[in-house]
């Protein structure tokens, strides 16, 4: 846009726009997952504000928000930077900069952010796991540990930081300390999935496929249509050599989602149904879609 155009933008937004009443209806819009309506009403309200208010920065950080929800990374870097240019000590703001540095994988500068929101609140225990994660994806798993456990001793109900060091403790072939977490757990409905998928996991981490089945088959439940779920379910029938089972539930996963199709050939956990006649039409199909 021609800088006269954008000055004719701005000064029509200033006279017409009620910037406050937009960024109201930018809100309201996000919280029904219209994030490029939402995204258009900030932008009139900053269009409609001259200078740096407390309302042009609120604006700036509600389109941050809206614009990582539709997977614009790059750019709600680009508004972040804007909005913490003038608030930098927003440790809330420094925390979401790391996570869309993450989600470009830019992991250096996501931990760099996540340090700095902790500096700015270390009694804060989502920037603590925020940094473990990002530990974590860095392979510094003992560390990772450290900083996550931090978190839960600051709020022991944090669920995403104990499922956290439950994946690190995977990693780290220490599942049997996973399912003990797990069964000590008291939690909710709201995230039984969870749960079961962790303990499915280390339970197959530790060769016990029946107990690992019998997770997966409880996720299941609250679940049906979840691919992942009916892709490990193969993967633990195949293991207990139930070949028609794990073909059937294979079947089932890449009919969710047929990319699935593209990982089983090299997946050791089939070695038991690949020379199946149903596994090798579902390769073929794998070539055909090629």
């Amino acid at each position: 846009m021609g800088k006269w155009k954008e000055h004719l933008q701005r000064t029509r937004a200033f006279l017409t726009n009620d910037s406050e009443g937009a960024v109201l209806e930018g809100l309201g819009l996000g919280f029904t997952d219209d994030y490029e309506q939402a995204i258009e009403c900030f932008d009139q309200a900053l269009y409609g504000i001259l200078g740096t208010t407390e309302r042009s920065l609120n604006a700036y950080f509600y389109k941050a928000c809206a614009l990582s929800e539709l997977d614009r990374h790059g750019e709600a870097i680009d508004v972040y930077k804007k909005y913490l240019k003038h608030k930098k000590d927003d440790a809330s703001a420094w925390n979401n900069l790391g996570y869309e540095y993450f989600e470009i994988e830019n992991y250096n500068e996501a931990k760099k952010c996540f340090e700095h929101a902790i500096k700015l609140d270390p009694e804060e225990p989502i920037f603590l796991s925020s940094k473990a994660e990002i530990l974590f994806e860095l392979k510094e798993n003992k560390k990772a540990i450290d900083v996550v456990d931090k978190a839960l001793k600051l709020d022991s109900n944090y669920t995403d930081a104990l499922f956290l060091k439950c994946d690190i403790l995977i990693e780290m072939n220490r599942s049997e300390e996973v399912i003990k977490i797990l069964n000590d757990l008291e939690y909710d409905e709201d995230i039984v999935t969870d749960v079961k998928e962790l303990e499915s996991i280390a339970y197959h981490e530790l060769s016990n496929y029946n107990k690992a089945l019998e997770c997966v088959n409880e996720a299941l439940k609250f679940e049906p249509n979840d691919e992942t779920f009916w892709y490990n379910k193969a993967c633990y029938l195949s293991l207990l050599d139930r070949q028609e089972e794990a073909n059937d539930a294979l079947l089932i996963a890449t009919s969710i989602e047929p990319e699935n199709i593209n990982e089983i050939e090299n997946d050791e956990d089939f070695k038991n149904v690949k020379n199946t006649e149903r596994f090798q039409k579902l390769l073929n199909q794998s070539v055909l879609r090629l």
